[in-house]
């Protein structure tokens, strides 16, 4: 059985975290040789590389699961002090930090609730990784974040998950645009010829939103604007139309700055949380919080463990 020194699994930690030896050493206050040294040892205590130098260095296989790992005791690190200090009477333990995958919408929209409730509530910060809702999970799997926010239904191994509900998306343009694009109609044919918002080319809601109205997508001409706040700026200054969510979106359609394309026909997309089976207290509650967020912000669906 390997036995590892913690304070280097922190420095390897941060060499993936910050994306560079040196970055890493100055996040920590040490020297850069004081980084490679440490990590030289762990790679020959393993066997194997955990990190692969470059802009930015990433880690193996290996060594994500090793930062995983860290991850999670540290946040166990944390629950114990917390309850010592409690038992003695004292102030409590430095608030840990937790690292956590959404989706860009839910980020700009009703994601902020569980930020600042979980801060308060449970004295911890936040490290959030966005990403798209289909790819979320990906930080989950290598071990990047302990905990995430995606479309994904089928439970990522090892972890737990929680339907939270569904966000609806719901087609808009200015009614500049709507006017001199679709003037004659929301069809196949002026989507076609009328320019679109895209996330980043990783983004299929606009596939789906044709396909839900119309029984096929075809090949339309997009600005690809990777911001929430650029992307509905972008749709209330007419440059093109694009889909955002209903609770983002309704409030910009009652005082008349954007147009429904197609009222009554919303995108849902399904969200969950995951998060590893063995989560200690924090990570649970935590848990516990999103889901109360949710019920409030998000459409009605199955609420179901697995």
């Amino acid at each position: 059985m390997l036995h590892f020194d913690y304070d280097s699994l922190a420095v390897l930690a941060a060499v993936v975290r910050e994306g560079s030896f040196d970055a890493a050493a100055k996040s920590m206050n040490v020297t850069q040789s004081a980084v490679s040294q440490r990590i030289r040892q762990l790679e020959e205590k393993v066997g194997s590389v955990l990190v692969v130098r470059g802009r930015p260095c990433v880690a193996t296989e290996a060594g994500l699961q090793l930062c995983r790992h860290v991850e999670q005791v540290s946040l166990l690190q944390y629950e114990l002090s917390e309850r010592m200090s409690e038992m003695g009477g004292g102030g409590g333990a430095t608030a840990a930090t937790i690292r956590i995958g959404v989706n860009n919408d839910s980020l700009a929209s009703w994601f902020p609730h569980v930020i600042k409730q979980a801060a308060e509530e449970l004295n911890i910060r936040f490290d959030i990784l966005p990403d798209d809702q289909e790819h979320t999970e990906r930080s989950l799997k290598s071990g990047d974040a302990l905990a995430v926010v995606t479309s994904l239904e089928a439970p990522v191994q090892g972890c737990r998950r929680v339907s939270l509900g569904s966000m609806d998306y719901i087609a808009v343009a200015s009614p500049e645009f709507t006017e001199k694009h679709f003037a004659d109609g929301v069809n196949l044919s002026s989507i076609g010829k009328a320019v679109c918002l895209s996330f980043d080319r990783k983004d299929t809601i606009q596939d789906q939103w044709m396909m839900l109205n119309f029984g096929e997508a075809v090949p339309i001409s997009v600005h690809l604007v990777p911001s929430y706040e650029g992307y509905l700026a972008c749709c209330l200054n007419g440059t093109a139309w694009g889909l955002v969510p209903s609770i983002a979106g309704k409030p910009h359609i009652e005082r008349g700055e954007l147009v429904e394309l197609t009222p009554g026909k919303a995108v849902k997309v399904s969200l969950h949380w995951q998060t590893n089976s063995m989560a200690g207290d924090i990570l649970a509650r935590l848990g516990e919080i999103v889901l109360e967020q949710a019920k409030i912000h998000l459409e009605p669906d199955a609420f179901r463990l697995n």
